[in-house]
């Protein structure tokens, strides 16, 4: 999985949790603990993929342009990562029995990526702040005192 995935799961969840507040790339990425350029560009990618829209001037920032309960992590995952496949391939260069056995193994992970995109599809961004949010702000409260 891409390090834009992480983010943009990141940048999905904090929008759900800011109740149509919009939330600058500067407090994303303060958030995250990156450059704000980076949560920009994950952003371009969300936006273009109809997840998110952005307001401008005084008191804007990005806001969730589709419920939370009809994104899955899978269309998000698909939205941000720019290589086909998850799993690296063997090549299967060496030799008439490499290929073979690269032929098989590439197979299986083919079939692991696909349960696992599937099992993203059966996930939303709702149901993953429901997870996490809990934990997250148990562990902010923690940082407070």
């Amino acid at each position: 999985m891409t390090s834009d995935f992480s983010l943009a799961l990141h940048i999905l969840g904090f929008l759900t949790a800011s109740a149509d507040k919009p939330l600058t790339s500067e407090i994303l990425a303060e958030t995250y603990g990156t450059n704000p350029v980076v949560v920009r560009r994950v952003l371009s990618k969300l936006r273009n993929a109809g997840f998110i829209r952005t307001q401008r001037g005084t008191g804007g920032g990005s806001l969730l342009a589709r419920e939370s309960t009809g994104i899955t992590i899978r269309e998000v995952f698909e939205s941000v990562h720019e290589k086909s496949g998850i799993l690296p391939r063997p090549p299967g260069e060496t030799g008439p029995v490499s290929e073979i056995i690269s032929s098989y193994v590439n197979d299986l992970l083919s079939k692991a990526e696909e349960a696992l995109l599937e099992d993203l599809g059966r996930t939303t961004i709702a149901e993953m702040d429901e997870k996490v949010r809990p934990e997250i702000c148990a562990f902010l409260c923690k940082r407070e005192n």
